[in-house]
C-alpha cells in the first residue's frame, strides 16, 4: 500500500508578489475525502519551519491512503520567504503572519499568504493543527489550549499546557471564529533532541487525526500522560545587548526548577563581564522556552518563557 506522502496531490498557489527576492508560491497538499477535514500547517514563523515540516513528513510517511477516513490538507511551509531566510517574518515586509488574518488578496506578501490560508486553506475544514515550536535559536515544550479544543491539544505529548489568548488575527483564532476546532503546538527546535521532538509531534498528529476521525481509529497510538497546566506566561528579555551563555541546556526544557535557579547569563562582548543574570522567578518555575546555545543577542530579545504550574 502506497503511503500518503507518495500519493498526496500538491497545489502550487502563486502568492502574487514580485520583489527583489523573486516570486514564490504556497504549496498545499491534499488527500482523501469525507465529511471531516483537517488542516495541518507548519512554518507560519519561518525560523520554526523545518521542525514542523519534518513532523508532517513523519506523519505522511507512516500512513497509507487506505487508512484515511476523511480529508487531509497540509501546508508544511506556510511562509516560504521567512523560512528561506531563517527568520520569524518574511524580509519583504517584516509582518507577523500569525497576526495578519484574514489577510488581504491585494496586500503585501504576508497579507496575501494569510488570505490564501484563510480561504483555500480553511475551505471545508473542521479542525486546524498549527505547528510552531522552537526554531533555529530556541527550544520549547508546551501546547496551547483553545476554547473547544482541549481534547485535540491533549493528543500531543507536551509537558505543559497553556490557555491561549483569544486572537482572531492568528490562523487558529480566525479558524476557531469560523467554527473549527483548533490547537497550536509549541514543541521542539534545534538541539540534540530535535529528532525525538519531531517523532513526538508526528505521533501526536497521528493520535489527533485518529481522534478526529480522519484516520482509522485502530491506528491510534496509546494515550499520553496529560500535561501540567500552567498559568500566564512570563517572558525574560535582556535589558541590553551582549553574549548570552546558557546555564541550563536543551535537556532542561519542559522541566520545573526552583526559585532562584540560574538559567543563564548575559556577558559583555569584549570584556565578558557579567551584565545580567537570568534566574527562575517562581517557587516552581516551568521552563516553556529557552535558548540552549551561546548566542549574541540584542536588547529585548526573547530569552526565556516561564510559567507557574496550576495546582488544584
Amino acid at each position: 500500500m502506497a503511503t500518503v506522502i507518495e500519493t498526496m496531490r500538491w497545489r502550487e498557489i502563486p502568492i502574487g508578489v514580485t520583489s527583489a527576492f523573486g516570486t514564490s508560491s504556497l504549496l498545499m497538499g491534499e488527500i482523501g475525502k469525507g465529511a471531516t477535514g483537517v488542516l495541518i500547517t507548519a512554518g507560519i514563523h519561518g525560523d520554526e519551519g523545518p521542525w514542523g515540516a519534518w513532523a508532517i513528513q513523519k506523519l505522511l510517511s507512516s500512513i497509507g491512503e487506505d487508512d484515511l477516513r476523511g480529508f487531509l490538507r497540509v501546508v508544511p511551509m506556510a511562509n516560504p520567504l521567512a523560512m528561506a531566510a531563517d527568520k520569524r517574518n518574511a524580509p519583504v515586509d517584516q509582518l507577523d503572519l500569525n497576526r495578519a488574518f484574514p489577510g488581504d488578496e491585494q496586500g503585501s506578501y504576508t497579507e496575501r499568504i494569510a488570505h490564501i490560508l484563510a480561504t483555500a486553506g480553511l475551505e471545508d475544514i473542521d479542525a486546524v493543527i498549527d505547528l510552531h515550536g522552537g526554531g533555529s535559536w530556541c527550544v520549547n515544550a508546551f501546547v496551547f489550549e483553545m476554547e473547544g479544543g482541549r481534547d485535540l491539544s491533549l493528543c500531543f505529548p507536551a509537558p505543559f499546557i497553556v490557555k491561549a489568548p483569544a486572537r482572531d488575527v492568528s490562523l487558529t483564532g480566525f479558524a476557531r471564529a469560523l467554527g473549527a476546532t483548533v490547537t497550536a503546538v509549541e514543541m521542539g527546535g534545534r538541539g540534540p533532541g530535535e529528532r525525538g521532538w519531531a517523532e513526538k509531534i508526528g505521533e501526536g498528529l497521528l493520535r489527533a487525526l485518529c481522534a478526529i476521525g480522519v484516520i482509522d481509529a485502530d491506528l491510534a497510538p496509546p494515550p499520553v500522560d496529560p500535561p501540567i497546566a500552567v498559568g500566564g506566561t512570563t517572558v525574560l528579555r535582556p535589558a541590553q545587548g551582549g553574549i548570552f551563555l546558557p546555564a541550563l541546556g536543551a535537556a532542561h526544557i519542559g522541566t520545573i526548577v526552583k526559585k532562584g535557579a540560574l538559567l543563564g547569563r548575559l556577558h559583555h562582548p569584549a570584556t565578558f563581564a557579567v551584565l545580567e543574570e537570568f534566574r527562575a522567578p517562581f517557587d516552581e518555575t516551568a521552563l516553556l522556552l529557552l535558548r540552549p546555545f551561546v548566542a549574541q543577542v540584542e536588547a529585548g530579545a526573547m530569552t526565556y518563557v516561564l510559567a507557574q504550574p496550576v495546582r488544584d
